[in-house]
C-alpha cells in the first residue's frame, strides 16, 4: 500500500469503528461483578482446522508494545502465519483512486454554504482556501476527503490526533517478518461520476459535519462526548463484561464512506473471509474489542458455526 492509502485506511478504521468501543467505559463499572473471562484473547479450534487460530480484541488507539508485554498474546502472534484486520492488507489493492475524465471534482458537488465552510476551514488551518485554488478545484472526492481528514487530525497532539494505531502496528509486524494479511472490510471506490452525484454529496457532507467545533479543546474525530483516555483505561483492565446473552443495546449504526451498516452486519460480513483463511492456515484475527461482545459478536457467531472458541487467560 502506498503512504496516503495507508493513512486513509487508518482514518476509516478509527473514524467509523471507534463506536463499538464507546460503551466500554460506560459498562466498566459493573464489570467486576461479571463472570466473564478477563481477557482479550480467544483460541479458535474445531471444524477440521489443523492448527488453532486466535481472535484478539484490539483498542485502535492502543500501543503494540503494551500487547507484547503479555507472553500468551505474543505467543499467539508468533505462532500464526497470517493476520486479518479490519482495514489493512498485503494483497493486491482493489481500490481505484486514479481520476479519469468522467470523475467528479469534489467542489462541484458542494452547495454555496458548504463551499464557504470548506474554504474558511482551510484558510483558518493552513492559510489557503479552495477559492481560486487550481489544485483544490482538481481534487476528486477521495482527495478532498483525505485532505480534510489530514487537516483535522494529523497536525494535532494527544487524543485529538492520530498518533498511533495498534491494528496497523500489528499488521506491520506481520509484514516485517514476511507474513501476509488481509482486511475484513473493503474500501469503496470514491471515483464518483455523474451517475453517482448523490453518493458523492453524502461523502462530502459527512466529512464537512466534522468541521464545526474542531478548533476547540477536547474535540476529537470520533465524538466530542467520547472520553478516549477513560475508554483506554477500562480496556486495559480487561474487566469489561462480554454479555454474550444480550444484544448490543446501543444498536449502533455505523456510517461508512457512503452508507450505513450495523455492527452485527459487519461482523456477519466478515465470517466468510475468516472461515476461508482459518481453514487454510493459523491466523490472528485482530479487530476492535467491541466486535467480540454480545451474542451478535464474533465469539458467539463463530461458536454458532461450530467452532470451539475458548478464552485464553493472559494476565
Amino acid at each position: 500500500m502506498n503512504g496516503p492509502l495507508i493513512v486513509i485506511k487508518i482514518f476509516i478504521l478509527l473514524a467509523t469503528l471507534f463506536l463499538p468501543l464507546r460503551n466500554v467505559a460506560q459498562t466498566g463499572k459493573s464489570a467486576s461483578q461479571s463472570q466473564d473471562p478477563q481477557t482479550i484473547l480467544w483460541k479458535i479450534t474445531g471444524k477440521g482446522i489443523k492448527k488453532p487460530s486466535y481472535l484478539l480484541g484490539t483498542m485502535h488507539l492502543g500501543e503494540l508494545d503494551w500487547l507484547l508485554t503479555f507472553p500468551r498474546i505474543k505467543s499467539a502472534i508468533d505462532c500464526t502465519e497470517y493476520i486479518l484486520t479490519e482495514a489493512f492488507s498485503t494483497e493486491v489493492n482493489t481500490v481505484a483512486v486514479q481520476k479519469t475524465a468522467s470523475t467528479l471534482r469534489a467542489v462541484s458537488v458542494l452547495n454555496a454554504a458548504e463551499y464557504k465552510t470548506l474554504d474558511s476551514f482551510f484558510v483558518a488551518r493552513v492559510g489557503e482556501g479552495i477559492t481560486n485554488n487550481p489544485d483544490a478545484e482538481e481534487m476528486n472526492v477521495f482527495e478532498m476527503w483525505f485532505a480534510i481528514y489530514e487537516t483535522l487530525v494529523m497536525d494535532m497532539k494527544g487524543p485529538d490526533g492520530i498518533t498511533k494505531s495498534m491494528d496497523l502496528d500489528l499488521f506491520n509486524l506481520y509484514k516485517s517478518t514476511g507474513r501476509g494479511g488481509d482486511h475484513l472490510d473493503k474500501l469503496k471506490d470514491m471515483n464518483f461520476d455523474s451517475t453517482q452525484i448523490d453518493d458523492a454529496r453524502k461523502v462530502m457532507r459527512s466529512m464537512l459535519a466534522k468541521i464545526p467545533g474542531s478548533e476547540k479543546p477536547g474535540w476529537n474525530i470520533y465524538s466530542q462526548n467520547t472520553n478516549i483516555e477513560e475508554v483506554m483505561r477500562v480496556y486495559k483492565q480487561m474487566k469489561v463484561p462480554y454479555q454474550f446473552e444480550k444484544t448490543d443495546s446501543s444498536d449502533v449504526i455505523i456510517e461508512n464512506e457512503y452508507g450505513h451498516i450495523t455492527i452485527e452486519q459487519r461482523n456477519r460480513n466478515w465470517l466468510p473471509k475468516i472461515e476461508k483463511n482459518i481453514s487454510q492456515k493459523p491466523c490472528l484475527i485482530a479487530v476492535g474489542f467491541g466486535h467480540l461482545r454480545y451474542k451478535t459478536g464474533l465469539i458467539v457467531l463463530l461458536k454458532d458455526l461450530g467452532y470451539q472458541v475458548e478464552a485464553v487467560s493472559v494476565k
